[in-house]
C-alpha cells in the first residue's frame, strides 16, 4: 500500500512544508522558516542523530516522521524517539501513520 524508505536531502522543502502544516494544526503556530530549514538541512545531511522517515503512495509522499535516538542509562541502550508526525490530511485514517511506525519499529527490533 505505502512504500516507507528515509528521506533524501533532495526533500528538504517537502519536509519543511510537512513541518509547517504540522506546527500550523497542531498547535496554532508559526514557524520560522529560516530556522526550520536549517534545522531539517542538519538531519538530512547526517549532521544530527535524526532520521526522517517518508511514507509514500503512488501518487508520491503522504506522511513522514522523524527518529530521534536518546541513550538511556536505565536501560543501558539507546531508545529512540518518534517526533515530527504528519500525514497529508487526504491521506488521514487511510493507516499511512500506522504503515511509517511498523517500518520503523521492525527496523529497530533488528
Amino acid at each position: 500500500m505505502y512504500n516507507v524508505r528515509r528521506a533524501t536531502p533532495d526533500e528538504l522543502s517537502l519536509i519543511v512544508d510537512f513541518q509547517v502544516e504540522m506546527a500550523r494544526e497542531s498547535e496554532g503556530a508559526t514557524l520560522d522558516r529560516a530556522a526550520l530549514t536549517q534545522g531539517v538541512r542538519a538531519v538530512l545531511n547526517g549532521s544530527v542523530p535524526a532520521e526522517y522517515w517518508v511514507a509514500e503512495s503512488e501518487d508520491g509522499p503522504v506522511g513522514m516522521l522523524m527518529t530521534v535516538p536518546e541513550w538511556s542509562d536505565w536501560r543501558n541502550g539507546t531508545v529512540v524517539w518518534v517526533h515530527s508526525v504528519y500525514v497529508r490530511p487526504e491521506a488521514r485514517r487511510h493507516r499511512v501513520f500506522s504503515t511509517l511506525y511498523e517500518h520503523f519499529r521492525r527496523q529497530v527490533e533488528q
